[in-house]
């Protein structure tokens, strides 16, 4: 899988609770627009499970711009409690799933702008089998059956 459809999944995942809100993927806004979120991937870290497969774990950063506190506390938690309650995120154009691990938030702040924001870390975990290599298929079996 590619970070970039993960990314989209997890983008797809917000949308689906807020489909009216802006979504901006990887870009931090220097003045933030009330009723926004970003969605951008905080780390990566890749780690051997067995000779067949290994664990992407990936931290996403959710970043929410409200026009109050209570709305970003309100629009956090709730993505929180969806996140936690589903445990998986579908992978946008595949029939595979990103499991989460878990959400924590911080305290909402007060840009210069005067935005209240709030930021929000997505831990996930995806197992993706490695590259294996293929060999040619044998094309005719027979049995000889000796007496």
């Amino acid at each position: 899988m590619a970070v970039g459809n993960e990314l989209q999944s997890v983008v797809n995942f917000v949308k689906t609770m807020y489909p009216t809100a802006k979504i901006i993927k990887q870009n931090v806004l220097d003045a933030g627009v009330a009723g926004t979120f970003i969605v951008r991937l905080l780390t990566s870290d890749t780690e051997s499970e067995t000779l067949y497969h290994m664990r992407r774990n990936r931290d996403y950063q959710i970043v929410y711009y409200g026009t109050t506190v209570e709305d970003v506390l309100t629009k956090i938690d709730v993505l929180e409690r969806k996140a936690m309650n589903n445990i998986v995120i579908p992978i946008t154009g595949s029939l595979r799933y990103i499991r989460v691990e878990g959400f924590s938030f911080g305290m909402p702040f007060k840009t210069e702008s005067g935005v209240d924001v709030a930021l929000g870390v997505l831990q996930t975990t995806v197992r993706e089998a490695r590259d294996q290599k293929t060999y040619d298929k044998i094309m005719h079996v027979y049995a000889r059956i000796e007496r």
